[in-house]
Protein backbone atom coordinates (compact mmCIF):
# COMPACT_ATOMS: atom_id res chain seq x y z
CA UNK A 1 0.00 0.00 0.00
CA UNK A 2 1.28 3.30 -1.02
CA UNK A 3 2.08 5.61 1.95
CA UNK A 4 0.07 8.83 1.88
CA UNK A 5 1.55 11.06 4.26
CA UNK A 6 3.20 13.17 2.35
CA UNK A 7 -0.64 13.73 0.73
CA UNK A 8 -1.79 14.22 4.02
CA UNK A 9 0.67 16.81 4.47
CA UNK A 10 -0.25 18.57 1.77
CA UNK A 11 -3.75 18.82 2.44
CA UNK A 12 -3.49 21.24 5.75
CA UNK A 13 -1.45 24.15 3.76
CA UNK A 14 -3.89 23.57 0.23
CA UNK A 15 -6.89 23.99 2.63
CA UNK A 16 -5.34 27.22 4.23
CA UNK A 17 -4.53 28.10 0.83
CA UNK A 18 -8.47 28.17 -0.60
CA UNK A 19 -9.57 29.65 2.45
CA UNK A 20 -7.63 32.85 1.73
CA UNK A 21 -8.35 32.72 -2.28
CA UNK A 22 -11.89 32.60 -0.40
CA UNK A 23 -11.66 35.52 1.75
CA UNK A 24 -10.13 37.56 -0.73
CA UNK A 25 -12.73 36.80 -3.17
CA UNK A 26 -15.72 37.25 -0.48
CA UNK A 27 -17.53 40.50 -1.02
CA UNK A 28 -16.64 43.61 1.90
CA UNK A 29 -20.50 43.96 3.12
CA UNK A 30 -21.33 45.84 6.42
CA UNK A 31 -23.96 48.16 7.76
CA UNK A 32 -22.30 51.45 8.78
CA UNK A 33 -22.75 51.98 12.78
CA UNK A 34 -24.36 55.76 14.15
CA UNK A 35 -21.44 57.48 16.29
CA UNK A 36 -22.29 60.69 16.32
CA UNK A 37 -22.72 62.23 20.19
CA UNK A 38 -25.16 65.01 20.57
CA UNK A 39 -23.72 68.03 20.37
CA UNK A 40 -23.51 70.78 23.61
CA UNK A 41 -24.07 73.94 21.38
CA UNK A 42 -26.36 76.89 21.59
CA UNK A 43 -29.39 76.23 19.88
CA UNK A 44 -30.85 78.22 17.18
CA UNK A 45 -34.34 79.57 18.71
CA UNK A 46 -36.47 78.35 15.19
CA UNK A 47 -38.37 76.01 14.41
CA UNK A 48 -36.95 73.51 11.16
CA UNK A 49 -38.19 71.23 8.86
CA UNK A 50 -36.28 68.33 7.70
CA UNK A 51 -36.68 66.38 4.62
CA UNK A 52 -34.67 62.81 3.99
CA UNK A 53 -35.34 61.46 1.01
CA UNK A 54 -35.03 58.00 0.19
CA UNK A 55 -31.80 58.08 -1.49
CA UNK A 56 -30.16 59.16 1.79
CA UNK A 57 -32.16 57.07 4.63
CA UNK A 58 -31.65 53.50 2.32
CA UNK A 59 -28.29 54.59 0.75
CA UNK A 60 -26.48 51.85 0.11
CA UNK A 61 -23.40 52.08 -1.60
CA UNK A 62 -21.76 49.44 -3.64
CA UNK A 63 -18.80 49.53 -6.16
CA UNK A 64 -16.84 46.82 -8.22
CA UNK A 65 -13.24 46.92 -8.14
CA UNK A 66 -11.49 46.23 -11.19
CA UNK A 67 -8.39 43.42 -11.11
CA UNK A 68 -9.50 41.49 -8.33
CA UNK A 69 -10.32 44.80 -5.90
CA UNK A 70 -13.27 43.19 -4.62
CA UNK A 71 -16.59 44.02 -4.37
CA UNK A 72 -17.91 46.50 -1.68
CA UNK A 73 -21.71 46.59 -0.35
CA UNK A 74 -22.06 49.24 2.93
CA UNK A 75 -24.99 50.37 4.40
CA UNK A 76 -24.56 54.35 5.09
CA UNK A 77 -28.49 55.19 5.30
CA UNK A 78 -29.61 54.42 8.83
CA UNK A 79 -26.08 55.62 10.60
CA UNK A 80 -26.69 59.18 8.87
CA UNK A 81 -30.25 59.42 9.02
CA UNK A 82 -29.42 58.81 12.69
CA UNK A 83 -26.88 60.91 13.34
CA UNK A 84 -28.22 63.87 11.26
CA UNK A 85 -31.79 63.55 13.50
CA UNK A 86 -29.30 63.30 16.62
CA UNK A 87 -27.45 66.45 15.83
CA UNK A 88 -30.54 68.76 14.34
CA UNK A 89 -32.28 68.35 17.77
CA UNK A 90 -29.47 69.43 19.46
CA UNK A 91 -29.01 72.46 17.01
CA UNK A 92 -32.66 73.94 16.56
CA UNK A 93 -35.50 74.24 19.31
CA UNK A 94 -37.38 72.04 17.44
CA UNK A 95 -37.12 69.50 14.42
CA UNK A 96 -40.11 68.63 12.26
CA UNK A 97 -39.96 65.96 9.75
CA UNK A 98 -41.23 66.82 6.40
CA UNK A 99 -42.55 64.43 3.43
CA UNK A 100 -41.29 67.37 1.10
CA UNK A 101 -40.02 70.92 1.55
CA UNK A 102 -43.01 72.37 -0.23
CA UNK A 103 -45.21 70.45 2.18
CA UNK A 104 -43.61 72.25 5.50
CA UNK A 105 -45.74 75.43 5.51
CA UNK A 106 -48.98 72.94 5.80
CA UNK A 107 -47.23 70.34 7.88
CA UNK A 108 -46.27 73.24 10.75
CA UNK A 109 -47.16 76.94 10.72
CA UNK A 110 -44.28 77.63 12.73
CA UNK A 111 -41.58 75.90 10.68
CA UNK A 112 -39.26 78.39 8.93
CA UNK A 113 -37.22 76.73 6.59
CA UNK A 114 -36.47 73.28 5.61
CA UNK A 115 -33.14 71.06 5.75
CA UNK A 116 -32.46 68.65 3.37
CA UNK A 117 -29.44 66.14 3.27
CA UNK A 118 -27.92 65.51 0.44
CA UNK A 119 -25.05 62.48 0.21
CA UNK A 120 -22.68 63.47 -2.72
CA UNK A 121 -20.39 61.06 -2.55
CA UNK A 122 -18.85 58.36 0.03
CA UNK A 123 -15.03 57.16 -1.19
CA UNK A 124 -12.51 54.89 0.56
CA UNK A 125 -8.96 53.85 0.25
CA UNK A 126 -7.39 50.42 1.47
CA UNK A 127 -3.52 49.41 1.95
CA UNK A 128 -3.99 47.73 -1.03
CA UNK A 129 -4.86 51.16 -2.99
CA UNK A 130 -2.07 53.92 -0.99
CA UNK A 131 0.48 51.66 0.19
CA UNK A 132 0.05 52.16 3.56
CA UNK A 133 -1.24 50.07 6.65
CA UNK A 134 -3.88 52.43 6.79
CA UNK A 135 -7.76 52.26 5.73
CA UNK A 136 -9.13 55.85 4.93
CA UNK A 137 -12.65 57.14 4.20
CA UNK A 138 -14.43 60.68 3.51
CA UNK A 139 -17.88 61.43 3.11
CA UNK A 140 -19.40 64.48 1.44
CA UNK A 141 -22.49 66.44 2.11
CA UNK A 142 -24.85 68.80 0.88
CA UNK A 143 -27.07 70.57 3.10
CA UNK A 144 -29.80 72.17 1.01
CA UNK A 145 -31.98 75.25 2.49
CA UNK A 146 -35.70 75.48 1.53
CA UNK A 147 -38.23 78.04 2.15
CA UNK A 148 -41.52 76.78 3.60
CA UNK A 149 -43.22 76.76 0.45
CA UNK A 150 -40.72 74.56 -1.33
CA UNK A 151 -38.09 77.30 -3.14
CA UNK A 152 -34.36 76.39 -3.16
CA UNK A 153 -32.89 79.32 -0.79
CA UNK A 154 -29.18 78.16 0.07
CA UNK A 155 -26.91 75.44 0.46
CA UNK A 156 -23.52 74.49 2.10
CA UNK A 157 -21.35 71.44 1.44
CA UNK A 158 -18.53 69.88 3.54
CA UNK A 159 -16.57 66.73 3.92
CA UNK A 160 -16.14 64.71 7.10
CA UNK A 161 -12.98 62.12 7.18
CA UNK A 162 -11.82 59.02 9.15
CA UNK A 163 -9.05 56.66 9.50
CA UNK A 164 -8.18 53.20 10.78
CA UNK A 165 -4.84 51.53 11.10
CA UNK A 166 -5.28 47.77 9.62
CA UNK A 167 -2.95 46.93 12.47
CA UNK A 168 -5.83 47.14 14.27
CA UNK A 169 -7.70 44.46 13.23
CA UNK A 170 -5.50 41.84 11.61
CA UNK A 171 -6.96 39.99 8.81
CA UNK A 172 -10.18 41.84 9.45
CA UNK A 173 -10.35 44.77 6.72
CA UNK A 174 -13.68 44.91 6.73
CA UNK A 175 -13.98 45.88 10.47
CA UNK A 176 -10.75 48.29 9.71
CA UNK A 177 -12.89 49.81 7.10
CA UNK A 178 -16.20 50.19 9.06
CA UNK A 179 -14.27 52.00 11.49
CA UNK A 180 -12.88 54.58 9.51
CA UNK A 181 -16.25 55.24 7.85
CA UNK A 182 -17.91 55.91 11.06
CA UNK A 183 -15.14 57.97 12.13
CA UNK A 184 -15.52 59.76 8.73
CA UNK A 185 -19.35 60.43 9.34
CA UNK A 186 -18.70 61.42 12.78
CA UNK A 187 -16.65 64.14 11.92
CA UNK A 188 -19.42 65.14 9.18
CA UNK A 189 -21.38 65.31 12.42
CA UNK A 190 -18.97 67.65 14.22
CA UNK A 191 -18.56 69.79 11.26
CA UNK A 192 -22.25 69.97 10.88
CA UNK A 193 -22.89 71.53 14.93
CA UNK A 194 -19.85 73.56 14.70
CA UNK A 195 -19.99 75.04 11.27
CA UNK A 196 -23.19 75.51 10.14
CA UNK A 197 -24.03 78.67 12.43
CA UNK A 198 -21.25 80.83 10.63
CA UNK A 199 -22.32 79.66 6.59
CA UNK A 200 -24.63 81.69 4.90
CA UNK A 201 -27.23 78.94 4.58
CA UNK A 202 -28.16 80.27 8.78
CA UNK A 203 -28.90 83.46 7.57
CA UNK A 204 -32.21 82.83 6.13
CA UNK A 205 -33.20 81.25 9.29
CA UNK A 206 -32.18 83.16 12.18
CA UNK A 207 -34.87 85.91 13.12
CA UNK A 208 -34.11 89.45 12.02
CA UNK A 209 -32.76 91.57 14.92
CA UNK A 210 -34.55 94.64 15.32
CA UNK A 211 -32.50 97.64 15.71
CA UNK A 212 -33.33 99.63 19.07
CA UNK A 213 -34.86 102.95 18.91
CA UNK A 214 -32.98 105.82 19.96
CA UNK A 215 -34.37 106.73 23.39
CA UNK A 216 -35.01 109.75 24.58
CA UNK A 217 -33.72 111.14 27.69
CA UNK A 218 -35.19 113.98 29.33
CA UNK A 219 -32.62 116.35 30.93
CA UNK A 220 -33.22 117.82 34.20
CA UNK A 221 -35.23 120.56 34.66
CA UNK A 222 -32.87 123.40 36.33
CA UNK A 223 -33.84 125.09 39.53
CA UNK A 224 -35.19 128.41 39.60
CA UNK A 225 -33.23 131.58 40.00
CA UNK A 226 -33.75 133.88 43.39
Amino acid sequence: MPDLFPLRALRVPCAALLLTLLAACAPTKFETQADIPQPLIEKIPVVIGVHMPLEFTDKVYQEKREGGGGDYSIGLGKAQSAGFMRVLNAMFNRVVPVASPRDAAATDPEIRGVLEPVLDDYAFVTPADSGTPTYAASLRYTIRLYSPQGELAESWTFTGYGSQPASQFPGKGAEALAVATRLAMRDAGAKLAAEFHEQAIARGLLPAVQPSKPQEVELPTPPPRN
